[in-house]
């Protein structure tokens, strides 16, 4: 099927109107790409009162993070009690991949958080990704409607945290838990409803909004678009004028083009240079901010495209000098976290899928891995689980990875270390000590003695 194919069907699931639609969030221990581990989940029904939480301990070879402790407001040693991560992988995963339409407050940071989770656990990485699954940023939905129905939606200039657009919005709910996922789903969920009921018009149309099919139909036909960012809720109109991949094209951003003279002689001496004038982008398709056709919300542009002459000037030029297929910068990563896209190796997919299917720990340590980073990744698997089936060998390596990640004293580490966790205990004050870290500061020391 092609994508004409995938938008009609896609339209048609939207006339039926049966998807089933939820938001999900995450409360993690960590900050920094790659280290920040779920330990509870909130998924929430939007066209129900059902609402489901899964908490987790965190793995055995991580630390709990004060920062994001203070964040949450979660007692330090509910971090290490419960079911393992592993445990309850599966269940986090069918909880979100079940609904066709799904939606997160800051939806790249959740939807990259399940990503790393399901890598920690030895699982591909992007089960949603599936022609019928959209996953939608609330945060850059509820941005847009505040920016085109500023009469319904109330969304500060500066700030766009959740509590924050909320308390705008409604009366201050001394129900809603802030910062935990229960409560910020249920407040995610209550301001989408209002657009819902208030401006079905934008409502109707928010898979699309997020839809890549929806997209490559407006940049294949080189339509027109609005590019809306809710960091800055800026709304650029584009125009596609050069494919570079599936997933790229070259797009000039109209505002800036007209801005700057339209088409210049410096223009087309930068791109006989190789380089792209500020008003040529390369927007991706799969991108969490928000593109859409200007018509339906029957909206008119400030823009004309430019004149045909011009385009085809910018299209040769482009041809002629710059990348025609996108060019990703190729780093060698540091760290086994950061290694997500390409797991797992085509080499060890049956082998996963069997240590998956095994039941019992005895099974799964049997079964044997080709690639290094499988190896690496079912190590700590087993260690967290179930550490005595590991060998001496194994064992001390485990051991000798958290011993060299905790004792270390590199302030620029992306994970939490035992000196690291208590400098930012003493940064966040004698108060919360009291509280959240009650005996944390005492824990951390003794295994510091003890590794």
């Amino acid at each position: 099927m092609g994508v004409v194919g995938k938008i009609e069907s896609y339209q048609y699931y939207e006339m039926i109107d049966e998807e089933t639609e939820c938001v999900f969030d995450f409360e993690t221990n960590g900050i920094k790409k790659g280290f920040r581990l779920p330990h509870q989940l909130a998924v929430v029904d939007i066209n129900s009162d059902k609402i489901e939480v899964i908490n987790n301990r965190i793995p055995s070879y991580e630390l709990p993070n004060p920062t994001a402790l203070n964040a949450t407001t979660t007692e330090w040693s509910k971090l290490l009690e419960g079911p393992s991560l592993y445990e309850k992988i599966f269940h986090i995963r069918e909880s979100i991949i079940q609904y066709d339409i799904i939606w997160a407050y800051n939806a790249r940071y959740d939807d990259e958080v399940l990503q790393e989770a399901l890598v920690a656990c030895g699982l591909p990485p992007f089960p949603h990704r599936t022609d019928d699954k959209t996953i939608c940023d609330a945060l850059a939905f509820i941005s847009l409607a505040g920016k085109l129905y500023p009469e319904i939606i109330m969304t500060p200039e500066e700030n766009q945290k959740l509590e924050t657009v909320f308390n705008n919005n409604f009366k201050e709910d001394s129900s809603i838990r802030w910062h935990q996922a229960d409560g910020d789903v249920e407040a995610t969920k209550k301001l989408l409803l209002k657009i819902k009921d208030n401006i079905p018009d934008l409502w109707k149309q928010r898979r699309q909004i997020f839809s890549k099919f929806a997209r490559y139909n407006l940049f294949s036909n080189k339509i027109k678009y609005f590019y809306y960012k809710h960091v800055s809720k800026t709304l650029s109109e584009m125009l596609p004028i050069r494919e570079m991949d599936r997933d790229n094209y070259y797009a000039i951003n109209l505002n800036i083009f007209y801005q700057n003279g339209g088409l210049t002689k410096r223009n087309i001496t930068t791109l006989k240079q190789g380089k792209k004038p500020k008003w040529l982008e390369t927007p991706y398709l799969k991108t969490k901010f928000i593109m859409f056709d200007p018509e339906w919300f029957n909206l008119k542009g400030n823009f004309s495209n430019p004149s045909d002459e011009d385009l085809q000037t910018i299209v040769s030029l482009i041809e002629e000098n710059l990348p025609i297929e996108k060019i990703w910068d190729k780093k060698e990563d540091e760290f086994l976290e950061e290694q997500i896209f390409g797991f797992p190796p085509n080499k060890d997919r049956e082998s996963w899928d069997l240590f998956h299917k095994s039941m019992t720990w005895e099974e799964k340590i049997s079964i044997k891995f080709s690639e290094k980073n499988s190896k690496r990744w079912a190590l700590r698997i087993i260690f967290d689980n179930c550490p005595e089936l590991l060998d001496t060998s194994h064992y001390k390596r485990m051991l000798n990875h958290i011993k060299d990640r905790w004792l270390s004293n590199d302030p620029e580490t992306p994970y939490i270390t035992i000196p690291k966790a208590l400098n930012e205990m003493d940064e966040l004050g004698e108060e919360l000590e009291l509280n959240l870290f009650n005996g944390y500061r005492d824990y951390l020391k003794d295994m510091k003695e003890n590794l």
